[in-house]
């Protein structure tokens, strides 16, 4: 039986570790995009270290944009992404111009919000495989952030005490321990950052 929940667990690692890979996918992805707007948008547009902050920053550069001021101007400031992406291509046609800058300034947004929808789908998965051996884990949604730590400890001594009585073998106790420290991070700090090696490979260009 120790052996079956051992197989579970590295199961379960597999498929966690294929979303992490996916999210690492899409960060290098949206910076690589994000680079080409700093260079189409002559600096204006800076990319952030974090997603939240480059969902602000993008939000306002396409704001700040003519169409959007005309928007504005008549009273028009309900529309979904979309519907921006169609009023982008009549506005290049009507006054033959390019807008292809903030175009790609939208599409970088969505990019943000799949990343962030991978990440929700990878702690949800996370939750869903130690809440099999850890049931408390679930009410981590729930409880108030001052009980963090006393919860983790409380998660962290079950997960001790399951590989002392050795129902846990050493690489299975590690998978559990950097999951849980994957959730707990998640709640406490939110999305992850942007790499600084992602970063770091366009600024030493």
């Amino acid at each position: 039986m120790n052996d079956n929940l051992n197989v579970k667990i590295l199961e379960s690692y597999v498929e966690i570790d294929k979303i992490h890979d996916d999210i690492n996918k899409a960060m290098f992805n949206f910076i690589t995009k994000a680079n080409e707007l700093v260079n189409l948008s002559e600096d204006d547009y800076q990319i952030e270290m974090t997603l939240r902050l480059n969902k602000i920053s993008l939000k306002g550069y396409v704001l700040d944009s003519e169409l959007c001021t005309q928007l504005h101007e008549n009273n028009i400031t309900d529309y979904s992404i979309d519907e921006l992406k169609q009023y982008l291509t009549q506005y290049e046609k009507t006054y033959n111009t390019d807008c292809l800058k903030y175009l790609l300034a939208l599409s970088l947004y969505e990019q943000v919000e799949q990343i962030e929808k991978l990440v929700d789908s990878k702690i949800d998965l996370e939750i869903k495989e130690l809440s099999k051996i850890l049931s408390d884990i679930t009410t981590i949604s729930n409880v108030d952030k001052s009980e963090y730590e006393k919860l983790y400890t409380n998660l962290k001594n079950q997960l001790d005490e399951y590989y002392t009585n050795k129902k846990l073998d050493e690489k299975s106790y590690n998978i559990c321990i950097q999951i849980l420290n994957d959730i707990f991070n998640y709640y406490i700090n939110g999305y992850p950052n942007i790499p600084n090696e992602y970063l770091n490979y366009y600024n030493a260009e």
